[in-house]
């Protein structure tokens, strides 16, 4: 009789264990996904900081053509449209 009762409580052990792990491993899994979320927002700001530096490098550079007179006031706007589309 005892020895059945120590194996029901094994048992009982050994699920909860088993049952604890799992959610331990899907809060690590939930955690990891959180992380990569983030990884992958800051990421595409750094990308979106990196094209907005570019485009107002590209509207100075513009800009400097069209004081130096290479470019007309027209081609300047199409071009500055473009940039900004």
């Amino acid at each position: 009789m005892l020895w059945v009762i120590l194996v029901i409580l094994g048992i009982v052990l050994i699920v909860s264990i088993s049952k604890g792990n799992k959610k331990k491993n899907l809060e690590i899994e939930k955690l990891q996904r959180e992380k990569w979320q983030k990884q992958k927002l800051e990421r595409e700001a750094k990308e979106n900081a990196a094209k907005q530096t570019s485009v107002s490098d590209e509207l100075t550079k513009l800009k400097k053509l069209l004081d130096d007179g290479i470019l007309t006031q027209d081609e300047f706007e199409k071009q500055k449209s473009k940039l900004l589309s």
